[in-house]
């Protein structure tokens, strides 16, 4: 069987070219080949008409040659295939920045790269994900800051009072509970989408969200056991945001407070990513070196990274200027500490606008809600705005 797809072998060796051409081609491929040394790093130097996909077997400067994918806009970067030393953390990272589908192992295995190539050919055939959809990431900068409750009411309100179609990833395959707060206990998610990566689609994975009445999708670990650290691929979990956008018009995830090739793929996707902390020099020194990781590795900017203070206290010794300064960032969201009505939420498994819906705290949450792309805060201003007009002397309805 022969396929359309155009791919680009490139390498320093010309051993290797000769043996990546003949698997390909003995697979119904039809590869063009560049032999990667006249001087130059870059591995598209001087090549006018982009591949759909690029095979690049890293030399001993691999640095320069994934530095040179990387610097090339999006639009002037073609589905990159990496093959290199799949264990150094260095390699992993400068290979998600040039945008790498995948990393295989060098010596590498046939079949894993023959299904790296099929999955790429399959995501070229599908269709783009929905325009303007939205991605926002929670995560804590110290552990037990309340990302995931934020995370859980925010994706709430989104659907709830705003009517996004929203959907909540909790990629917290170890000790993940954004279910719970939800008051939802599926029996399949995550680990049953990902054995089924190859043929998923919308419909498909709709199977496996939890369904709230609010409208908010919720996909999650559906076991009582754990799994594994790194059961989850950077493709795997690319792939579930591009079938999941497809469907929904804002994507909340609630990640794990780790870094690693996973993590780092959802980040590079975000249109927001929320620092949460609270008012402690732990939780501040842990947020800091988070952003220093978010902007240097990550590539984040500014606008993209959004600070919360949850359990907010005006008296604290910590202050909001503190902060800012510390962190280098812009007007932190205020989230004020009402440690009982949270409690009271989480237990009941009941989210906050339906419990307290005029609490300070659930007022807090929509309006970091509307900060993220949301109108909940908007159209209660609104209501008030005009509740307040239609009783000012001399004004009629």
């Amino acid at each position: 069987m022969t396929h359309t797809l155009d791919i680009l072998l490139v390498s320093r060796r010309k051993d290797v070219l000769d043996y990546l051409e003949q698997m390909l081609l003995a697979a119904g491929f039809t590869p063009a080949r560049r032999l990667n040394s006249n001087g130059h790093v870059d591995p598209l130097h001087d090549v006018d008409a982009l591949p759909d996909l690029i095979v690049l077997h890293l030399s001993h400067l691999w640095r320069e040659e994934l530095e040179a994918i990387a610097a090339r806009s999006p639009d002037r970067r073609p589905a990159l295939i990496v093959v290199g030393p799949a264990n150094d953390m260095n390699v992993m990272r400068l290979a998600m920045q040039a945008g790498a589908r995948d990393l295989i192992p060098d010596p590498l295995n046939e079949n894993d790269l023959l299904r790296a190539i099929e999955k790429a050919h399959e995501e070229r055939r599908r269709p783009t994900p929905v325009a303007g959809g939205r991605i926002s990431v929670f995560m804590n900068a110290k552990g037990g800051c309340g990302a995931t409750l934020l995370a859980c009411n925010v994706a709430h309100v989104l659907a709830a009072k705003s009517k996004r179609r929203t959907a909540l990833l909790d990629l917290d395959l170890q000790f993940g509970a954004a279910p719970l707060y939800l008051d939802l206990y599926p029996k399949h998610g995550i680990a049953q989408a990902l054995e089924n990566l190859t043929h998923l689609d919308e419909v498909a994975l709709d199977g496996y969200f939890a369904k709230h009445a609010s409208g908010v999708s919720v996909l999650s670990h559906g076991a009582d056991e754990p799994l594994a650290p790194g059961t989850i691929s950077a493709a795997g979990v690319s792939r579930l945001l591009e079938v999941t956008l497809r469907s929904h018009e804002h994507v909340v995830v609630d990640m794990p407070r780790c870094v690693d090739a996973a993590t780092t793929a959802v980040m590079q996707r975000a249109s927001q990513i929320v620092i949460v902390l609270q008012q402690s020099v732990t939780a501040v020194r842990d947020a800091t070196r988070l952003m220093q990781w978010l902007r240097s590795d990550v590539g984040a900017v500014k606008d993209q990274l959004c600070v919360v203070i949850n359990r907010y206290e005006k008296g604290a010794e910590i202050g909001i200027a503190d902060i800012q300064r510390t962190l280098a960032c812009g007007d932190p969201a205020l989230v004020p500490n009402d440690f009982k009505t949270v409690s009271e939420c989480i237990n009941s498994g009941t989210p906050l606008l339906d419990y307290a819906g005029n609490a300070p705290i659930t007022r807090a949450v929509m309006t970091l809600e509307t900060r993220l792309g949301g109108s909940s805060a908007q159209v209660r201003s609104g209501v008030i705005a005009r509740t307040f007009s239609s009783l000012m002397p001399g004004r009629t309805r």
